[in-house]
């Protein structure tokens, strides 16, 4: 089974909106995939995100299923404030600068900063969620390994965001969530590919394709 991540074009994130040059990349890519064989189109409820996709939509004719638990990932004070703390990459990126290195393994989960932040239980959330999904779809995970239940050739497109795209990333391929990030910053519009396989009853690693691809914004 084939697992595309699809980041939305360039924000106004002050109307969870694209802007001008987002809409520009999100036709780019609508026309560069516009011939791809996808089985099932998801998207983020997020508007930015909606907007992307509805350029790939139109042209598949299709409808995209909305799925909330795709939506960006939350930080901020756990009293339900979003967004009012630092966001894990300018947290990151204050640590590396502090100590000249990044949280190992998961002591990212246990920073001080992040004691009464949304962004722990809303990652592992999102990343039990996204598990149950796959196994609905014929793959189980056990432990670091997806168990093929019912493995399958199907193709699956999830419009949404860095940070979901991100945590579901570095969850499915074992790496901590904090590391993932110092290496890789999920560029807009970029298109992520992750691949679950083997027979019926095996166990297998999720396999990682290819990472950010934005060819299709030099066309």
């Amino acid at each position: 089974m084939d697992i595309y991540f699809i980041r939305h074009g360039d924000p106004d994130y002050s109307t969870d909106s694209l802007t001008d040059l987002g809409k520009i990349q999100a036709e780019k890519l609508s026309v560069a995939i516009k011939d791809w064989k996808i089985d099932e189109l998801y998207q983020s409820p997020m508007g930015r995100a909606k907007e992307t996709a509805s350029y790939t939509a139109k042209k598949w004719n299709r409808e995209p299923v909305t799925l909330d638990w795709m939506s960006e990932i939350k930080w901020g004070d756990a009293s339900g404030n979003a967004y009012v703390s630092e966001s894990p990459w300018s947290l990151n990126d204050k640590y590396i600068e502090e100590t000249h290195s990044y949280p190992a393994g998961d002591s990212w989960k246990q920073l001080k900063e992040l004691e009464t932040d949304l962004l722990v239980p809303d990652v592992e959330s999102r990343c039990k969620r996204f598990d149950e999904f796959l196994e609905e779809h014929g793959y189980v995970r056990k432990g670091q390994l997806y168990k093929a239940e019912n493995p399958n050739e199907k193709s699956l497109m999830f419009f949404c965001h860095g940070g979901i795209s991100a945590a579901l990333i570095a969850h499915m391929t074992n790496v901590p969530f904090f590391q993932f990030n110092a290496h890789v910053g999920i560029r807009v519009t970029s298109i992520s590919k992750l691949r679950l396989d083997g027979k019926p009853g095996e166990y297998k690693a999720a396999q990682l394709d290819y990472l950010n691809d934005i060819r299709h914004l030099d066309k």
